[in-house]
């Protein structure tokens, strides 16, 4: 594609995203924009349907909305400049590696070398002298040797403390790449790699696995009438009461904006269930007040959807038929836990 026509296809788009989030009354920042721009573009055959899912089921697309799709489709891998960083770094500790492990071997072969020459020296009618003289050379040779393994050592060490470091920080670049930032549950991304992983087990060895879709009532409004930054607070506290209220081996994730997810391994849908009343009871019996003027926010409550996977019903229908069910929920009046209807096979 020539320079003028890209430039053509850019403006295009940009002409045709603008009003449509003036339209749905999206804010113009960096993020929503490049939405928008996927969007109209129509490349992005996921972030299509997912825009045009909510604007046939809601009729509208709400900032919140633009950014949950950003988070989703835009923001899923983090700290991918430092990963770079990191690869370049191994690769350098890698290579002085083997520099210095190929002189070393090349002084040894050059030492080995040098001691024949020397033992060639050897006769029968050796003065004292001669002898003397090649003691020296022998001991000169062996501290050269010494040198050569004591500086190989050193460095060597010096490497392997190097990759010990490497090693933490990629570690925790890692789990930092799947931990949402604000609640320090995990993100979506963790959420998708590990129902993939127990759904496809499931299908094999039968293995109950279950899910709670959740999301906070009327949270736009505590925005709208708080700020984000309290908005935030509420997403914390009820981010901890989520993540109490589980085993270790279950998954408790951010799902996006204010909804969150809870894998549960090995739990049948009647617990499931209980657990998702008693996180709705613990949620709604929290008080949380405003750091800064300790006003009360009133009650906090959560609208959750609970469903059994079915083996081979596949991903996609599970994740349905638990939003479905979270959605009856909030046609109930909010504040409802809702058991997902099964699958049609």
């Amino acid at each position: 594609m020539e320079y003028s026509e890209y430039q053509d296809k850019a403006a295009e788009y940009m002409r045709l995203a603008i009003p449509l989030m003036r339209k749905y009354g999206i804010a113009m920042t960096p993020a929503n924009y490049a939405v928008w721009y996927e969007y109209v573009a129509g490349k992005n055959g996921a972030l299509i349907d997912a825009v045009d899912q909510q604007l046939e089921s809601e009729h509208q697309l709400s900032d919140s909305d633009s950014r949950k799709l950003y988070e989703r489709f835009f923001d899923r891998e983090k700290d991918q400049a430092a990963l770079v960083e990191m690869r370049q770094d191994i690769r350098r500790i890698l290579t002085e590696v083997l520099t210095f492990l190929a002189s070393g071997a090349v002084a040894s072969e050059k030492s080995n070398h040098r001691l024949q020459e020397v033992i060639a020296k050897f006769h029968p009618d050796m003065s004292r002298t001669e002898m003397h003289s090649i003691v020296d050379e022998v001991l000169s040779e062996a501290k050269l040797v010494a040198s050569s393994s004591e500086i190989l050592t050193e460095r060597l060490s010096s490497v392997s403390s190097e990759m010990r470091e490497l090693k933490k920080d990629l570690d925790e670049a890692k789990r930092e790449a799947k931990t949402d930032t604000l609640t320090k549950l995990a993100n979506r991304k963790a959420f998708d790699d590990m129902l993939l992983k127990l759904t496809r087990e499931s299908d094999k060895s039968g293995v109950e696995v279950c899910l709670i879709f959740s999301d906070l009532d009327m949270f736009k409004t505590i925005n709208d009438t708080h700020g984000h930054l309290v908005g935030d607070q509420v997403l914390k506290v009820v981010a901890n009461t989520l993540k109490d209220a589980v085993k270790g081996r279950d998954l408790v994730a951010r799902y996006g904006g204010e909804e969150f997810a809870i894998i549960l391994l090995n739990t049948s849908l009647q617990n499931a269930k209980k657990l998702a009343e008693n996180i709705r009871i613990d949620v709604a019996s929290t008080r949380v007040q405003r750091k800064d003027t300790q006003q009360s926010l009133g009650k906090i409550t959560l609208s959750l959807g609970v469903a059994h996977y079915f083996p081979s019903e596949g991903v996609e229908s599970f994740l349905q038929r638990a939003d479905r069910a979270l959605y009856m929920s909030k046609r109930k009046g909010r504040n409802a836990v809702t058991e997902a209807q099964p699958p049609v096979i």
